[in-house]
């Protein structure tokens, strides 16, 4: 099946007490939202007028008054969304046209996108649109700072969402965007009160199933950016594998958390078996420190680049776009991740793309 044939689905995160239940009941109302599968953690957090419409399972499918359809994630969520999506099937109800999943506020959004790319019934039904995160203003800054949990999931956002914004001032809040924008300075922030916000804002934040707006999925411009080092000998395994240890960088938190952002530019096109031993490797050296991926590729050899998408180890099958999505034919990496200094992502990318036959690639036992 064709990306585009796939129902879009965002993540809706953020820690406690950022307002996603005060969003989610604004956002079901919207036309917009008609069709769509909720899936939550607990029913009674929703609080809209809804009817059981499916058997069974108890309360494995709701319909809620405004059209949309609820179901919660009882223990593992493919199993829940394939129960949900059995029942409305059997009830004859219209097909689901997208998807949210609300998160806990303790949770890591990386086991979910995990899932979301790695379940094969998940995956051939659905796509990754976004993830969206919920920072409230009055708490975020000291939030950041004492959980790990909350700046994970500011990290890997698309969109961050500032919430109760009514309750601080101008300073407050300009502090809490400064320290998102160095956590993640792609993601866009928008405020929100109340939970008021248009669905569009929220709803469709993944890459266009055309390619078109590709530049504006990766955002690349918003990073710090790192190239190739021209003219400089690629490194040997003994100074790959020492830049793998993780980088000496200030932390961000209490925890130990190095977030860290920047975008790694390739000005020619790249030799296929040149990206997937340089990817494979820096994921099996690295995946879990990288927390999120996204790129547009162009290879040697073909017209269209490539969009990939990966979060940690895990990478969804590549998206063809058409050649105006890449007119400069500069490939563009944006990395996410904890303590990765950008060294050893080039340095390792210079060590495959030189003719070095002699030499054995660096092994993740080393």
């Amino acid at each position: 099946m064709h990306d585009a044939d796939l129902t879009p689905v965002t993540v809706l995160t953020g820690f406690l007490g950022s307002g996603k239940t005060t969003l989610l009941n604004y956002l079901v109302r919207q036309p917009a939202m008609r069709d769509s599968l909720v899936v939550i953690n607990e029913f009674g957090d929703i609080g809209l007028d809804h009817r059981l419409v499916a058997k069974g399972d108890e309360h494995s499918v709701v319909e809620m008054s405004s059209g949309c359809l609820c179901c919660t994630i009882r223990g593992d969520l493919s199993r829940s969304v394939q129960q949900a999506w059995e029942a409305i099937e059997h009830d004859g109800g219209r097909p689901i046209s997208r998807m949210i999943i609300e998160t806990t506020g303790l949770a890591d959004p990386a086991p979910i996108l995990h899932t979301l790319m790695t379940d094969h019934w998940l995956a051939q039904r659905f796509r990754l649109d976004g993830v969206v995160c919920l920072v409230d203003a009055a708490n975020g800054v000291s939030t950041l700072n004492a959980h790990r949990e909350s700046q994970r999931q500011a990290a890997v956002a698309d969109r961050l969402l500032l919430t109760k914004t009514d309750l601080v001032d101008e300073e407050q809040l300009s502090r809490l965007a400064c320290q998102l924008a160095t956590i993640n300075p792609a993601a866009e922030q928008l405020q929100v009160c109340h939970g008021e916000l248009a669905a569009e804002h929220v709803i469709g934040g993944g890459l266009p199933a055309q390619g078109r707006r590709a530049d504006h999925w990766l955002r690349a411009a918003s990073y710090s950016q790192v190239s190739p080092a021209a003219g400089i000998s690629p490194p040997t395994q003994g100074a790959l594998v020492s830049m793998m240890a993780p980088a000496s960088y200030p932390t961000l938190t209490r925890h130990g958390e190095q977030i860290r952002s920047f975008c790694f530019t390739v000005e020619h096109p790249i030799e296929p078996e040149v990206l997937e031993d340089w990817l494979d490797l820096l994921m099996s050296l690295l995946g879990e420190k990288i927390l999120r991926v996204k790129a547009i590729v162009k290879i040697a050899g073909r017209e269209q680049p490539l969009a990939l998408h990966g979060v940690q180890n895990i990478f969804h099958p590549p998206v063809t776009l058409p050649a105006e999505a890449c007119p400069d034919g500069v490939s563009r990496f944006v990395f996410i991740t904890n303590g990765v200094a950008p060294e050893a992502v080039t340095r390792l990318f210079d060590y495959f793309q030189a003719p070095q036959a002699e030499q054995t690639p660096p092994s993740a036992t080393a």
